[in-house]
C-alpha cells in the first residue's frame, strides 16, 4: 500500500499538515487548555464525545465541522493563518489529533492539572501513521 493511499483514511491529510496543526495543540491544550476544550465540548452538545476522550474507554470521533463549531471558526482561521494551511484542512487535522491528545493528557480518566505536560504530538502522528499502515489494501 502506498503512502498516499494509506493516508486517505485521514481525509487526505499528509504528515506535514498534521505536524503543523499538531504543533498548535501545545498552545491550545497547555495551561488548563484541555479543561477549556472539554468545557466547550460540553457547552456545544458534545459532552458524551468529550467524556470519551477523557475517560478510559474508546474515543468517540468528531467531524471537522463539529470541531470548527466547538472551537469557533475564528480559532480555526487563526491556526490556519499561523501554519499556512486552508481552514478545512486545519479542522480536519484537529478532528483527528484533538481526541488523541486529550486522551493522552487524561490517562487516569481525569482532567489534568493546569501545569500538566502536553503530549508529544509527533508521537501521536507516528502512531496514527503506523495504525494506518496496517489497514488492508484497497
Amino acid at each position: 500500500m502506498s503512502y498516499s493511499s494509506r493516508m486517505s483514511i485521514l481525509d487526505g491529510l499528509d504528515m506535514d499538515t498534521l505536524s503543523k496543526v499538531g504543533g498548535q495543540l501545545k498552545d491550545m491544550l497547555g495551561g488548563g487548555g484541555t479543561e477549556q476544550v472539554v468545557e466547550k465540548m460540553n457547552a456545544s452538545g458534545h459532552a458524551e464525545t468529550a467524556q470519551s476522550w477523557v475517560g478510559l474507554g474508546k474515543n468517540l470521533p468528531i467531524s471537522a465541522d463539529q470541531i470548527a463549531s466547538v472551537l469557533g471558526n475564528d480559532t480555526v482561521k487563526s491556526i490556519a493563518a499561523k501554519v499556512g494551511i486552508p481552514t478545512d484542512k486545519v479542522a480536519s487535522a484537529l478532528a483527528h489529533l484533538l481526541p488523541k491528545a486529550v486522551d493522552k493528557m487524561t490517562p487516569d480518566g481525569k482532567l489534568p492539572a493546569k501545569d500538566a505536560k502536553v503530549p508529544d504530538v509527533n508521537e501521536i502522528i507516528k502512531n496514527m501513521e503506523a495504525a494506518t499502515a496496517m489497514l488492508p489494501k484497497k
